[in-house]
Formats: C-alpha cells, sequence, structure tokens
C-alpha cells in the first residue's frame, strides 16, 4: 500500500505541472481563441530560469516570480508584435506563425543556456523526505502540490468569480460591445497573454527541480499541454484539471508497471478517451436562447 500511496503522490505531483501548463495555454486558446504553439517556450525559459537563480544563492522563493515575470515579459514582447496582427486570422495561419516562433526560441536558449541537461539545485528547506506508510516522498514534490493547487485555485477564482474574469469572457463573446462600455481590449487581451506565459514560466521553474532543463523539453511539454487541454475539453476549467490527473497518473503508472511502453499506453489511454468522448471530458454548455 505505501509503494501505490508513494506512486499516488508522484502522479499528482507531475500532474500539478501538466495542470499549471495546461490550464496557461487554455487560457489564450479558449479566452482569446490564439492557437500559442510557443507556450512549450515559456516553460523551457521558465526552468531554466529557474536552475540559474536557485543556483545563485539569491532567496530560493523568489525563483518562481522571477520566472513568472521572465517568460511575461517574454508574452508581453510577443504579443505587442506578431501576435496581435493574427489574432482575427485562421487557426492554421497562428499555427505556422507560433510554431516557427517556438523553432527560433529553441535555438536562441540552446545558444543562451547551452545544450547540456541543466538540474535544479534543490533548495535547503525543501530537501529531504518525509515518510508515508513507511515509504520515503521528496518534500519538494509535496511543495509542487501544494503550490500548485493553490496557483489552480486562484487562477479559477480570477477567471470565474471576478468581475475582470467576467470582462475577459466578454471579450470572446462580444468585442465591439465590451469596447463601447469604454474598456480596451487591446490591453484586456495582453494582460491575458502575459498572464498565461508567466504561468508557463512557474510551471517551469517549479519542474525543474524534477525535469531538469534541456533542449527539447519545450516541445515534449506542449505535447503534453496540447493533450490536457482538448482531452479535458476546450472552455472548461474543471475538464482540463481532469484531464491533468488522468494523464498525469496514466503516465506515471504506466512508468511503472510497463516502463518499456508508458509512453504508448498513455497516449493510448488518451486517444482512446478522445475517441469515445470527442468533445473531451467535459463538454462546455452553450446558452442557446
Amino acid at each position: 500500500m505505501g509503494f501505490y500511496a508513494v506512486q499516488s503522490l508522484n502522479a499528482l505531483s507531475f500532474s500539478m505541472l501538466l495542470l499549471l501548463t495546461g490550464l496557461g495555454l487554455s487560457v489564450v486558446l479558449n479566452l482569446m481563441n490564439f492557437v500559442n504553439l510557443t507556450h512549450g517556450s515559456f516553460f523551457l525559459l521558465g526552468a531554466y530560469v529557474g536552475v540559474y537563480w536557485l543556483a545563485s544563492g539569491a532567496p530560493w522563493w523568489l525563483a518562481f516570480p522571477v520566472a513568472f515575470v521572465a517568460a511575461g515579459l517574454a508574452g508581453f514582447l510577443l504579443e505587442r508584435f506578431p501576435f496581435r496582427q493574427f489574432y482575427a486570422r485562421t487557426h492554421l495561419m497562428q499555427v505556422l506563425l507560433t510554431y516557427g516562433l517556438s523553432v527560433i526560441f529553441a535555438d536562441l536558449m540552446r545558444w543562451g543556456f547551452g545544450a547540456q541537461i541543466l538540474s535544479a539545485e534543490i533548495p535547503e528547506a525543501l530537501r529531504g523526505v518525509v515518510f508515508i506508510m513507511d515509504m520515503p516522498f521528496p518534500i519538494y514534490r509535496l511543495f509542487i502540490i501544494g503550490f500548485g493547487a493553490a496557483l489552480a485555485f486562484a487562477l479559477w477564482f480570477v477567471i470565474d468569480r471576478t468581475i475582470w474574469g467576467a470582462v475577459v469572457r466578454a471579450c470572446v463573446t462580444d468585442r465591439g460591445f465590451v469596447e463601447t462600455l469604454g474598456l480596451d481590449t487591446r490591453r484586456i487581451f495582453t494582460a491575458v497573454l502575459v498572464i498565461s506565459a508567466g504561468l508557463g514560466g512557474i510551471s517551469g521553474a517549479l519542474g525543474a527541480g524534477i525535469l531538469s532543463a534541456y533542449p527539447g523539453l519545450d516541445e515534449e511539454v506542449l505535447i503534453l499541454a496540447l493533450i490536457v487541454v482538448v482531452a479535458g475539453g476546450l472552455g472548461t476549467f474543471r475538464g482540463t484539471v481532469l484531464s491533468a490527473l488522468l494523464l498525469g497518473f496514466a503516465m506515471t503508472f504506466s512508468k511503472v508497471w510497463v516502463p518499456e511502453f508508458s509512453n504508448v499506453v498513455a497516449l493510448a489511454i488518451m486517444a482512446a478517451l478522445l475517441v469515445a468522448l470527442p468533445e473531451g471530458l467535459v463538454a462546455r454548455k452553450v446558452r442557446q436562447v
């Protein structure tokens, strides 16, 4: 029982990374109807920032806000140009643009940070293990679970329960109507994209402690985030949460039971899910009048 309890917590910590990354991607896709394939680059940038910050000797807890700011700044610059010019264009053109930018980002980060695998130095306060049912479990992974859950709840509250979140949703439904109220929708979309990029950066900084940082991690994370968003159901926070948990547990336990085919098994489960539920785990409710 102890072994499976620890593996469940491992799966939960990995699911939290998938959830934060998926939420960042989902916010832009669902609220702005913009396909942003550079999101994996924000994750990798945050991972590199986390690695270097934790090794610098500066207060370790500042690594996460710094990663948020670094990735958010990159998102802000991209939003000003060229993202803004592609909001009204087709998804295919958005995919071509953002995929090309992700390749450029990958080369720039390989040039700037090197091609080797960089591991983050876990801060003293988060080192060590706790014993759960006589089995050791890393304290850092417990930190990821708690921090990730709190951040996801804060994002849900802002988007779903505040006036600002209602304004953002209204921008998607009827942008012209919102502008007649005197609100600057361009600034609102800029804020949404910066928050999305920042979430990717924080996810990367958190994940650096267990995944390290290396060229190619951006693409691996992006694919998993896309699976989480699509399998969960476009436009549903609850679906993204359920999908992240399902994929996290499937990948973790498939590595335990069938390590040679772990990716095949996990992705086959998600593919079967999409075949059975084409709209995802939670279909978005559309109110018709």
